[in-house]
């Protein structure tokens, strides 16, 4: 759909939007929402902040105009589905796509939001995990997000690391069809990368569980990085029940392990290994 975009100064950060109740109507969205925008120059992802009555089509802040590199008054076009369909293309272009792998017999749910450039290598661990899971007679599901950087900058994290795509499944059609089939699996786990010098393995999986991949991730995870398994202690603790690890696990027994870059850059297979081993235990 193909508008003007307008700036307004009432929104606190660079990824949100506002839109008119009309144009929500017709994508189909809701306050929360996702949508992708796009400009001569560039695209990325909004969350809508609000929908008013009477306001023009849609309006971000100053530096909702430098996500994609537009001014107020340029046409842009509104999307309601945020990943295109093909990786190549994606990669080519500093677009976002979508990988999902759905299996019948799935007792994992794999979630990886945050995979390309956005967070390097975690997409790859995600992968990695589902195949050896496979071939341990364990079936899953992987959902999987690659965003990636433009020619002229590294603008992924900024324009593709999206926030809560729970609440704005529709957005994305792996979740869309988990949403609607109401599906669950006996445990979710999701791989990030995080600034702090420490792994954490969060989540709202018992805390047991927890412990368990802490133990086995110690074997590939560097001695100076300690683990973490205490949310007092972690950065990043990974609970909530809209986290996508969490939400579509059983009773929320979801696993989100939190690594310092340089884990995720060398260990992105020796880690989901020791992950699946004990996954393999627990089923």
């Amino acid at each position: 759909m193909e508008l003007i975009i307008r700036e307004t100064r009432g929104l606190k950060t660079s990824d949100r939007c506002v839109l008119s109740r009309r144009l929500a109507e017709q994508l189909g969205k809701t306050q929360g929402g996702h949508v992708r925008v796009e400009s001569d120059q560039g695209k990325s992802y909004y969350i809508i902040d609000n929908i008013y009555e009477n306001q023009s089509g849609l309006k971000v802040s100053e530096g909702g105009l430098d996500r994609i590199n537009a001014q107020a008054g340029d046409h842009v076009t509104v999307k309601s589905t945020v990943p295109i369909q093909n990786r190549k293309k994606a990669f080519i272009t500093g677009d976002i796509t979508e990988t999902f792998w759905d299996r019948d017999d799935a007792e994992i749910f794999i979630s990886c939001p945050h995979g390309g450039d956005i967070e390097y290598n975690t997409d790859e661990m995600g992968t990695y995990l589902f195949k050896k899971l496979l071939a341990q007679g364990i079936g899953s599901s992987a959902w999987i997000l690659h965003g990636y950087y433009t020619g002229q900058e590294k603008d992924a994290f900024k324009r593709w690391h999206v926030k809560k795509p729970v609440r704005a499944y529709d957005a994305y059609p792996g979740l869309q069809k988990l949403k609607e089939e109401n599906r669950s699996f006996r445990y979710g786990i999701g791989f990030h990368i995080q600034k702090a010098d420490h792994v954490g393995v969060g989540g709202m999986a018992d805390h047991d569980i927890r412990e368990m991949i802490a133990d086995a991730i110690r074997r590939p995870v560097p001695s100076k990085y300690e683990i973490r398994t205490d949310y007092q202690e972690m950065k990043l603790t990974g609970k909530g029940t809209s986290m996508s690890m969490n939400h579509f696990a059983e009773e929320y027994q979801g696993i989100q392990i939190e690594m310092p870059r340089r884990v995720a850059h060398n260990k992105f297979h020796t880690l989901p290994e020791a992950v699946g081993e004990v996954l393999g235990e627990l089923l």
